[in-house]
């Protein structure tokens, strides 16, 4: 996201789609408020939060963890404050500490509290001995002033994470669905949402990093925390230590990211075909990419028309199995199972779906969260936390100003669906920020090149949720203050184990040195 399960919390709840789908079968001033001389009282922390996968990370035991309050509003100190939940895990090897170094997940929406513990067995040893990790739960998530909807199960069915429009491209469901969840979000958690974007979570960091008694921080995001990390580094520079970001969201946020999903789909799928191809002596479903290509295209249309039954009671519906495909393209190691929905589909077999766990849904509509991941496994809830939801979308929702207008959605649908058949217009269509209740309360924030050179992104050429040109669209924007290094490989996220990653990051993090 290949990463180990759970690393991501999602752009969008990866692990918990693939489930679903299987069981379907100019920058602001830092702060308007001065930060105040504060202090973290370390402690035991919090019961753990679920993520979009629908269970926590692993807790270090060692993990500590803090409070902090911080402003509700930055440009408003008079609408009071709200409370950040921090957690810590000091390096066991503290004669090489160098530093501190936040770990943020994807998302927007999930927990972060117990992050640094996931990233103790992910991140090389030299590391580890050389920074203490910080986590946190964003505002609005989790143990920090959460936000929530209210919004009914039916509402948070995961196979809704990406809003594919209908078998014939109508977006007439979407709509109302977008719609119900708005109004919904606004009468649970009112004006409180528009103050839960990147830009406060960025002050938030700051916050943070004041807290600690720390002139400078390091940072490591992945996929939506790439986004995060880019709107510190650039309200923040001087703040800014070291910064990697790992599967880089487009310079333009979560709204111009979900516009290239389609892209990274089709960028992606060839290594799915390959693979499928290499074994078509027993899956039978095509000998050759091309032929694997159109055989997909032929069952998402024959499920369309007919959706298949399982003799469970759960159903595989055209969108179930683009869901499924889609979910798949985030790790190679979901391959295997998107090539089973895809034989039950081909064999109208209506046997068990992989997974078994939980009702399937013929629910289609718009999606309840952003993007994401290859994290979690196969037999997790398909219902995501109200919580991931309701913080998910307001960030979303309220970092940039979206389109109002439906006949664009529509049309945007159309053009997305003629160009990248395999997602059938994903990425044209609309979502509840169409009829969100708040407006973004500031201009949005973008990378730009003020600042110091340390900011070093790696990327995957071929990753369905952050594609490519839409990271080296953020590599331009920051211009020489960022390096970045190119794997070639597919999925969502870089293996810290890989030699085309392991060295440039090493290099970085423990000695300061970009690549050229």
């Amino acid at each position: 996201m290949t990463r180990p399960p759970g690393r991501t919390t999602a752009r969008a709840a990866g692990g918990a789609l693939l489930t679903a789908a299987l069981l379907l079968a100019a920058p602001l001033a830092p702060t308007a408020v001065a930060a105040p001389a504060a202090q973290l009282s370390w402690g035991p922390c919090p019961a753990p939060t679920p993520n979009a996968n629908g269970v926590p990370f692993p807790r270090d035991p060692r993990q500590q963890c803090a409070t902090l309050r911080v402003p509700r509003d930055y440009q408003d100190p008079a609408e009071g404050t709200i409370t950040l939940t921090v957690s810590r895990l000091r390096t066991a090897d503290p004669a090489h500490r160098r530093g501190t170094l936040a770990v943020v997940p994807g998302g927007p929406g999930g927990s972060g509290l117990d992050y640094p513990g996931e990233m103790t067995t992910v991140l090389p040893p030299d590391v580890l001995r050389s920074y203490d990790l910080i986590g946190f739960d964003e505002r609005g998530v989790g143990n920090s002033t959460p936000v929530h909807c209210d919004l009914s199960a039916a509402d948070r069915d995961a196979q809704l994470n990406y809003p594919f429009p209908g078998p014939d491209g109508s977006i007439t469901a979407n709509l109302d669905h977008a719609a119900r969840v708005a109004d919904s979000c606004a009468a649970a958690s009112g004006g409180y949402l528009a103050d839960v974007t990147t830009a406060n979570s960025a002050r938030d960091l700051d916050r943070i990093r004041a807290a600690l008694g720390l002139p400078r921080i390091s940072y490591l995001g992945t996929s939506y925390g790439t986004y995060l990390g880019q709107v510190y580094a650039t309200l923040f520079p001087s703040h800014t230590d070291r910064v990697v970001l790992d599967s880089t969201v487009a310079p333009g946020g979560e709204q111009q990211g979900i516009g290239l999903f389609s892209e990274g789909a089709a960028e992606s799928f060839p290594a799915l075909a390959g693979f499928v191809a290499g074994q078509d002596a027993t899956l039978h479903l095509g000998a050759t990419p091309e032929a694997v290509r159109a055989t997909y295209l032929r069952l998402a249309g024959e499920v369309d028309r007919d959706p298949l039954r399982l003799a469970d009671g759960r159903v595989i519906t055209g969108n179930g199995l683009r869901t499924a495909t889609y979910a798949a393209l985030t790790n190679p190691r979901y391959y295997p199972i998107a090539a089973r929905v895809w034989q039950l589909a081909a064999n109208r077999d209506t046997a068990p779906a992989p997974g078994g766990a939980g009702p399937a849904g013929a629910n289609e509509g718009a999606r309840a969260s952003a993007g994401a991941g290859g994290s979690g496994g196969t037999s997790l809830p398909q219902v995501i936390p109200d919580n991931f939801v309701a913080a998910q979308f307001a960030v979303i929702c309220g970092d940039s100003a979206w389109p109002r207008d439906p006949a664009g959605y529509a049309a945007r649908t159309a053009a997305d669906r003629a160009r990248y058949p395999l997602t059938n217009g994903m990425s044209g269509s609309v979502w509840p920020c169409a009829f969100w209740h708040y407006g973004p309360k500031t201009p949005q924030v973008r990378a730009n090149p003020a600042g110091p050179r340390n900011i070093l992104m790696l990327q995957n050429r071929y990753d369905p949720d952050t594609p490519w040109s839409g990271a080296r669209q953020t590599q331009r924007a920051f211009g020489h203050r960022a390096a970045m290094v190119t794997v070639d490989t597919t999925g969502h996220g870089v293996d810290f184990t890989d030699p085309r990653v392991l060295a440039p990051f090493t290099a970085f993090l423990l000695g300061g040195r970009l690549p050229s």
